[in-house]
């Protein structure tokens, strides 16, 4: 479960990252502009299409590029390597072969076999570096400076999921009522693999990454904004605050109507 968690993890940390440069750089339209032929992109679109035809779309996972095969992402990554991609992993050809290792063990039947400990510790080296590297970039642009633990991704049990690149304030556009309880999701990495933990809207500090916000009748108002924190074991931070990255997650809490 560990290396599977890993190689999910790396994997869509790293899909987060290319579609943040993509953006960036080319701007909503990156599909048509990226250097793919235009019936690449429209496989990718079919899979989207077909997966959301056969269930319910699962909040922001039903992004294009999570749909996109990995000989794609190969392709995508060696035709807009300048630019954030190259600052933040500075080899073409060794990303390129960290990306196929992470291919070759994402396979089911990779994963059901019991591995040496060699392989282990190679997909575990592996995965932990691709996504440390993204964490000291994203560092080095948004605060100014290197080795600080950034949020790679939440996820609240209403649908709503916040990724790199996207607002700090997620607007949910979601009613809440006294007494719900919203779950969330956060994953996380620091560059240095030190130990973080997690903390949601006054709460405690706790190292579970698994948060949970009781909604009760002082937490009715229009735009009521639920803070998620991180921070690593150090004793100096990113932010005055004692904290190191924080998303919002902000919605509409009201009171029950009459005779709920």
């Amino acid at each position: 479960m560990e290396l599977h968690r890993s190689i999910k993890d790396a994997e869509n940390a790293l899909r987060d990252f290319l579609e943040y440069s993509l953006e960036r750089s080319q701007g909503d339209q990156w599909p048509t502009t990226c250097g793919l032929p235009e019936a690449q992109i429209e496989i990718w679109r079919d899979r989207k299409l077909q997966n959301e035809a056969d269930q319910i779309p699962n909040g922001g996972e039903e992004r294009l590029i999570f749909y996109a095969p990995f000989e794609d992402l190969y392709e995508l990554v060696s035709q807009n390597w300048i630019g954030d991609l190259q600052a933040a992993f500075t080899d073409l050809d060794r990303l390129i072969t960290f990306m196929k290792i992470v291919e070759q063990y994402r396979h089911p039947d990779i994963q059901r076999r019991e591995l040496f400990v060699y392989q282990r510790h190679l997909i575990m080296g592996i995965t932990g570096e691709l996504r440390a590297k993204i964490v000291a970039y994203r560092s080095l642009m948004e605060v100014g400076k290197e080795g600080y633990p950034r949020i790679e991704y939440i996820k609240d049990s209403l649908g709503n999921i916040w990724v790199p690149g996207k607002p700090r304030r997620v607007k949910t556009n979601l009613t809440l009522y006294p007494g719900m309880r919203i779950e969330y999701i956060v994953q996380a990495t620091d560059p240095e693999e030190m130990p973080l933990e997690f903390k949601i809207h006054g709460d405690r500090w706790q190292p579970g990454n698994i948060l949970f916000f009781d909604v009760a009748e002082k937490h009715v108002k229009k735009q009521t904004q639920i803070n998620i924190t991180i921070r690593s074991s150090r004793k100096f931070h990113a932010y005055p605050l004692g904290y190191d990255d924080r998303v919002v997650f902000e919605y509409q809490i009201i009171p029950h109507p009459k005779g709920k």
